[in-house]
């Protein structure tokens, strides 16, 4: 069993998987807008297929050192459906969706996995839902939709939607399985193992499908590749983590927050106005992740 940091008080832990679960939100905020931004140049297969051989390209010494091949049968069985669930069935239907929903937009379908998480969590994990963190989700919902309603005319195809919506479930079925995992093995081989079969998985179901598709030229290479690491690798390593301190229906509040940092970036970047009603939009979500997010004084005394 491998261990990635000497033993932390419970509340240091859980206010590192809280940083790491803001730090991978803010990286993820961008990917909506990257996707879009690329499928509507290039076949979204192939758009996955580079971004995620870069990224099994540079996990892969983190897979050998890990040697997950050790691990129980159980546990090497739940690393493979976690690998499916996070990169091939979450990365395959969002790619296509972005090419008929606008970013915005499809940041808000986004922004449904903690609902799925919850869910998720009650029926695997037979844990009760505090009303905490039931009061959280209703207010950082409510901010979401208020901020996308607001923001842009909201655009959405059944295909499109339904699509965006299957890959968020996919991504709440990983992040509700991995806690035992990173709980038992560590951040760094989880992630690896995730990112390494995950990958491969990707590109037996993908290459069969692309036709002979060609390449896009060295420069869009690079970019699909830088995009790849950051969002892929970086990001994993960062919400395995989170996972890994955090319980499921909490780590996964922090998605609701995507859509507030991409309008975030796009008033920083690119000019975009923030009225009234958003700025409220995002100060309820913030304050519903909050609520949520928070430990009860009961169980910080214990």
């Amino acid at each position: 069993m491998e261990i990635d940091a000497p033993a932390r008080s419970p509340a240091d832990a859980r206010r590192g998987g809280i940083a790491a679960a803001l730090a991978a939100v803010f990286i993820w905020a961008l990917v909506p807008v990257g996707t879009r931004f690329f499928v509507l140049r290039i076949d979204p297969l192939l758009f996955n297929i580079v971004r995620f051989a870069a990224a099994g390209a540079v996990a892969l010494p983190m897979l050998l050192h890990a040697r997950p091949w050790r691990w129980p049968v159980g546990d090497r069985v739940l690393v493979c459906l976690c690998a499916f669930f996070a990169v091939p069935g979450y990365n395959i239907p969002v790619a296509f969706a972005a090419r008929t929903i606008p970013a915005g937009n499809l940041g808000l379908l986004i922004a449904t996995e903690p609902v799925f998480i919850v869910g998720l969590s009650l029926l695997l994990e037979r844990r009760p839902l505090s009303r905490r963190v039931l009061a959280g989700s209703v207010i950082a919902m409510a901010g979401v939709v208020l901020t996308s309603l607001s923001a842009t005319p909201f655009i959405l195809s059944w295909k499109g939607t339904l699509q965006a919506l299957g890959g968020a479930f996919s991504w709440s079925c990983y992040t509700v399985l991995a806690g035992r995992l990173n709980a038992r093995h560590g951040t760094f081989a989880v992630t690896a193992a995730i990112l390494v079969i995950g990958s491969a998985a990707l590109m037996l179901i993908s290459l069969p499908l692309t036709g002979g598709t060609p390449l896009p030229d060295p420069t869009t290479l690079a970019m699909l590749a830088a995009m790849g690491i950051a969002s892929s690798l970086i990001g994993f390593l960062l919400w395995n983590h989170a996972c890994a301190a955090l319980p499921p229906e909490r780590v996964g509040l922090f998605v609701y927050l995507i859509p507030i940092v991409c309008l975030g970036a796009g008033a920083e970047f690119l000019g975009e106005s923030l009225t009234f009603t958003v700025l409220m939009g995002g100060a309820l979500t913030i304050a519903g992740v909050w609520i949520a997010s928070r430990t009860p004084a009961s169980d910080q005394l214990a």
